[in-house]
């Protein structure tokens, strides 16, 4: 009765797996990947988020470049520990007494009217400053009122009020589909993105992805990208955009893995039953 059993699960499965795999071969694999003028189009969009110089002498000057800071922004300063006290200890930060450290992080959040608050000196203006110019700023506001040399100082963001607004969206054939953060200092390839929702389906084993993202004009283009072995270095060299939106779609092949991966696993337990109750 067990081998009867056996025997009618295999033919089934032979009968159901034959016109999927008669559908693989006359259907293809998978879409066709875009053509190298429409990856020069997709390359080209992207949304403009034009910034405002402000510390022009114009000002309103349509400018793109390096991040600005804006209200809200965490900022983190690494300056010398010395900086950081009141004016009355500052006498006995002076002294060389071990255990002081000479650079400390100090962190700040931009007000609203973008400003930051900093010890001895006060209140400094940063909004629509560069990190650059920021540092410029707090060096100017120390040096020479306050220390006889200029500080060292480094300032970073620690996090980024718009931070929420700049994510770039992995769906369909990953592990961790989600939407991801994009901070305005990094960029992204295609391959490190799929890294973030945790990798490719491997049962599916999906060969394309399609990535979408909109212009300047608010048209939204696409680009179909190979991730298969041959394929990995131009995935590699695709630059992901803030908005982006990277699907990676079911084809013939991937359903036809994934069928095949339940019908053996259904079989695999059919054979596990059969063997302990013989």
């Amino acid at each position: 009765m067990q081998k009867l059993c056996r025997s009618v699960w295999y033919w089934k499965t032979v009968f159901v797996c034959t016109p999927v795999f008669c559908l693989l071969v006359l259907g293809g694999c998978g879409p066709t990947l875009s053509s190298a003028e429409q990856v020069e189009r997709f390359k080209r969009a992207g949304p403009v988020a034009p910034e405002v110089d402000i510390d022009g002498p114009t000002g309103g000057k349509i400018y793109i470049g390096p991040y600005r800071v804006v209200p809200g922004d965490v900022l983190e300063f690494q300056m010398p520990a010395v900086l950081q006290v009141i004016s009355s200890d500052l006498s006995e930060w002076l002294r060389p007494i071990s255990g002081h450290k000479y650079i400390e992080a100090y962190l700040v959040r931009v007000s609203a009217q973008g400003t930051v608050v900093l010890p001895i000196v006060g209140e400094l203006p940063v909004s629509g400053k560069t990190l650059a110019r920021v540092e410029s700023t707090v060096i100017s506001a120390y040096f020479p009122k306050y220390v006889v040399n200029p500080p060292m100082v480094v300032c970073e963001v620690k996090r980024y009020q718009n931070e929420s607004e700049r994510v770039f969206t992995v769906m369909g054939l990953v592990n961790h589909p989600n939407a991801f953060p994009y901070p305005p200092d990094v960029q992204y390839n295609l391959m490190e993105a799929l890294a973030f929702a945790g990798g490719l389906n491997l049962v599916a084993d999906p060969r394309y992805v399609k990535v979408y993202r909109q212009n300047a004009t608010g048209e939204i283009v696409s680009a179909t990208f190979g991730i298969d072995n041959k394929s990995f270095a131009d995935a590699y060299n695709v630059m992901i955009k803030p908005g982006d939106v990277i699907y990676v779609d079911h084809t013939l092949r991937t359903r036809t893995n994934a069928f095949l991966s339940n019908v053996l696993s259904v079989g695999v337990g059919a054979d596990v039953r059969y063997g302990r109750n013989r």
